[in-house]
């Protein structure tokens, strides 16, 4: 049983987090990880013995996770943990270029020198970790370089989006971005869009932030074709 880190409100006068979001934290956080690994069935019954709670809360995790595709519903047979196809990354990334592209424009026309002053400085904090080859400061700074550039624009639709479709790919990123020069190469698609964005160019801002877009999509799924997919059922 998993040691639970929620309070009841019975016992305790206050439930700091409710039980289906403890669930749903819990199950996420796993399926990322590939702890439950792709094409794993789940049921809401062995899910609320491990947790050590009823079910009606892990039902209402797990048609969250089902909502957000992390996980596939099977009729009476509980979920499936999704798999991703070439056609999902393909479909991810569409989506991602056109997106991300639309924020890079949209963020070229903050005005705000607090966020601006952080993302030149975010950007020297990458460049920094890629020269002394620090993968985990590096996915630390780009990380906060891209919810930098997302606050710059105000629109949270679209952030919830984005960050829902990296969600998606999330456990093909680590070894992805582990790929000898890739952390290197990525500075190098970063810097001309902070560049942009920081000299108002909404137009090159866009391109820009597209070309890094279409770089990673065109990269994984070289690296999926030929060294991933040979050795896997259909799905990763």
């Amino acid at each position: 049983m998993v040691e639970k880190t929620y309070n009841n409100s019975q016992q305790n006068g206050g439930l700091t987090e409710p039980l289906p979001q403890f669930a749903y934290s819990y199950i996420k956080e796993r399926i990322l990880n590939r702890v439950f690994t792709p094409g794993q069935q789940l049921t809401d019954t062995q899910l609320a013995k491990e947790l050590g709670i009823s079910r009606t809360p892990v039902r209402d995790a797990l048609r969250q996770l089902t909502y957000e595709g992390l996980l596939v519903n099977q009729a009476r047979r509980g979920c499936q943990v999704y798999s991703l196809s070439l056609k999902d990354i393909h479909e991810i990334f569409d989506l991602k270029v056109v997106l991300e592209g639309m924020i890079a424009r949209h963020a070229a026309r903050c005005q705000d020198e607090e966020k601006r002053a952080l993302l030149k400085d975010t950007m020297e904090k990458m460049k920094r970790a890629a020269n002394a080859n620090d993968f985990n400061p590096w996915r630390g700074a780009d990380h906060e370089l891209h919810q930098i550039i997302f606050s710059m624009t105000l629109n949270e639709r679209a952030w919830r989006i984005v960050e829902n479709l990296n969600e998606q790919w999330y456990r093909l990123r680590i070894g992805y971005i582990a790929l000898e020069g890739r952390i290197q190469r990525s500075c190098l698609e970063h810097e001309p869009i902070v560049i942009s964005i920081l000299a108002g160019e909404e137009e090159e801002a866009e391109r820009c932030m597209r070309l890094h877009i279409e770089n990673i999509h065109q990269e994984l799924v070289h690296l999926l074709v030929n060294m991933v997919f040979p050795f896997t059922k259909g799905g990763v």
